[in-house]
């Protein structure tokens, strides 16, 4: 591994492994997809044959004929090749696998095992019936995520440092000594922080257990309802209309005019706002005084602005509402799209 290329000690993310299946599709070559992340040719040739897989092989039995490289030009039959006269030879039924011509010569492919090792971009796939090797991003992934984890799982000692520190832990437990006076007495001796004793323990791999320490007996687990952040169920309003669907769309558009909508509120939580609609073609702000700052109160002002309006100018002079994304506490479950194409 090239220490001078920058950013080569770092491991693949989920990306970089996206961008060498997308290479290997296209036939490049380790080293211009090395030079493109950033990595050593080596790195990516590692990544490539540790991760890659055979693919599963299908069920169906075929005559070893189709495996010759002169099937296409032969002149016997897939089940005539006995080198008999018969067009339907009865041992040729039998014995589909078994082949006695001359001329056999079976395919072999050497793609596998030369860069790029694996079957991604090859063009022979189809005529090739030998075992494929394919690279997937998202399998390689997962198999590095796992065992990234095994790596971190465990304890980080050796059976003879974990022996002395049970030896020097352990029966001053035992003794009825709380683990912060000896970790503060001993801090010297104890090779780990506080927080992994006590990890430790619960692990049950010292001679003491979480039982010879009273305080921990004593005290339990307080109960707390834990709400999720964000219910799934409640942001149907967002399917399709995250900034990112924005950017889209204004890409596919540029020339359809945005207005930006927010609120502007004082210090107090209740009490009147204002609704403002900056439009950016022209930097001309429309303000709306709002009695309460919920989402019912910008539902009716932006009706009663429909109805003044009309349909057809509210449409023309707002193709496009871009606004914050709101506090799930604020928005109902019939909300409404925080971006709206009103063409």
């Amino acid at each position: 591994m090239s220490k001078k290329i920058k950013g080569n000690g770092r491991h693949l993310t989920y990306s970089d492994r996206v961008y060498i299946e997308e290479g290997l599709l296209q036939g490049d070559s380790f080293r211009s997809i090395a030079s493109k992340l950033s990595k050593d040719p080596s790195t990516i040739s590692k990544e490539v044959r540790l991760h890659s897989e055979p693919q599963s092989s299908t069920t169906v039995t075929y005559p070893k004929c189709i495996y010759c490289t002169n099937f296409k030009k032969c002149k016997y039959t897939v089940f005539n090749c006995c080198n008999c006269d018969k067009k339907s030879c009865s041992y040729c039924k039998t014995n589909r696998q078994a082949i006695v011509c001359n001329e056999y010569n079976p395919f072999k492919c050497k793609g596998t095992l030369k860069p790029p090792y694996v079957c991604n971009g090859c063009s022979q796939k189809q005529v090739c019936h030998e075992t494929k090797r394919y690279y997937r991003a998202a399998k390689a992934q997962k198999a590095y995520e796992k065992v990234l984890s095994n790596s971190r799982a465990g304890i980080n000692m050796t059976p003879d440092e974990l022996k002395d520190l049970n030896d020097l832990i352990s029966p001053l437990i035992l003794k009825g000594q709380p683990l912060s006076h000896i970790f503060a007495v001993h801090a010297d001796e104890i090779p780990v922080t506080r927080r992994t004793l006590y990890n430790y323990l619960d692990q049950s791999v010292f001679q003491a257990r979480n039982i010879d320490l009273p305080r921990r007996v004593r005290y339990k687990r307080r109960k707390r309802s834990v709400k999720s952040k964000h219910n799934t169920s409640q942001q149907a309003y967002r399917h399709r209309r995250t900034y990112k669907d924005f950017e889209i769309f204004m890409d596919a558009h540029p020339e359809c005019d945005v207005v930006e909508m927010d609120t502007v509120k004082g210090s107090r939580q209740a009490g009147k706002c204002l609704l403002t609609f900056l439009f950016r073609s022209c930097n001309f702000m429309l303000v709306i005084l709002l009695p309460r700052c919920t989402q019912e109160c910008v539902i009716k002002a932006i009706n009663d602005l429909t109805e003044t309006l009309g349909m057809r100018l509210f449409r023309k002079y707002f193709p496009v509402i871009l606004t914050d994304y709101a506090e799930e506490k604020t928005m109902p479950k019939n909300s409404k799209v925080c971006i709206k194409h009103a063409a």
